[in-house]
């Protein structure tokens, strides 16, 4: 409920200097009148009271306005009692956090999953080598399904332990930039029987649909490891040989001519 700031302790005294200012100006007028009349000169003496009246009567106004003056306040809105809260503090533009108390870790390279017998696609540009002869250069592995012709190589060996083993062909590997090893992979080609391969280029076939015509298509019939005796390969009557890599103690049974894996 609203209510006017008026200190009735200084209306109080403003209306005793008023009404002061006003007895006295009751006899100042009284005492100037007597001296018109009688031209008596000392009755004109008691002018001063008229400056009394006039010094009460204004002390009295100053007084009153004194008091009066929380009123234009209670004009504009409610005085509420109680205890003033303090000024709220000034908003302060919020930036981007830069950390975290628990960051989310990085998703690990996909590369760094692979286990041994699983499979990896290895684009193969053709480039000159030093001494001036054809050879190829891998782009950038990346995991692939052995079953697809994308795949054409299969992982041997992880870890950071030295390549070893004479079917290993390539090698990749990648660090942090801590110096921290992501992952190290030793591969070899992936000869699989069942999958069909253009050989124009034997030193690095690639993978191809049965269906393919060509005088270099051939489908693998079978893959021996650490042997080079192709005695053990598939007879059918369909063009079969094998190829031998001494160095890599290996041998691959294949049937050869126009579309061989389409019966």
């Amino acid at each position: 409920m609203g209510t006017l700031g008026v200190e009735w302790a200084d209306a109080g005294r403003a209306a005793a200097l008023l009404f002061a200012a006003a007895v006295v100006g009751f006899f100042a007028i009284a005492s100037e009148r007597e001296a018109r009349r009688s031209w008596n000169p000392a009755a004109r003496g008691k002018r001063w009271l008229v400056v009394l009246t006039v010094a009460l009567g204004g002390f009295g106004w100053l007084a009153m306005a004194s008091a009066a003056s929380p009123v234009p306040s209670a004009l504009f809105g409610d005085i509420v009692a109680g205890t003033a809260l303090p000024e709220a503090p000034g908003l302060v533009q919020a930036g981007i956090p830069t950390s975290t108390a628990n960051p989310k870790p990085a998703a690990p390279d996909p590369l760094s999953l692979l286990n041994p017998g699983d499979c990896v696609e290895v684009p193969m540009e053709a480039a000159t080598a030093a001494d001036g002869g054809p050879t190829w250069k891998p782009g950038a592995p990346a995991p692939a399904d052995c079953t697809t012709l994308d795949a054409n190589y299969r992982v041997l060996q992880t870890g950071p332990a030295p390549c070893a083993g004479p079917l290993y062909k390539l090698e990749t590997s990648r660090k942090d930039r801590a110096g921290k090893q992501l992952y190290h992979l030793c591969l070899a080609f992936d000869w699989r029987a069942g999958f069909c391969y253009d050989t124009e280029h034997m030193d690095e076939p690639s993978k191809v649909d049965c269906a393919t015509p060509g005088d270099h298509i051939v489908q693998a019939t079978a893959v021996f490891e650490n042997t080079t005796d192709g005695s053990g390969c598939p007879r059918d009557g369909r063009g079969a040989v094998w190829v031998v890599w001494d160095k890599r103690q290996m041998t691959v049974c294949f049937r050869g001519g126009d579309k061989p894996g389409v019966r």
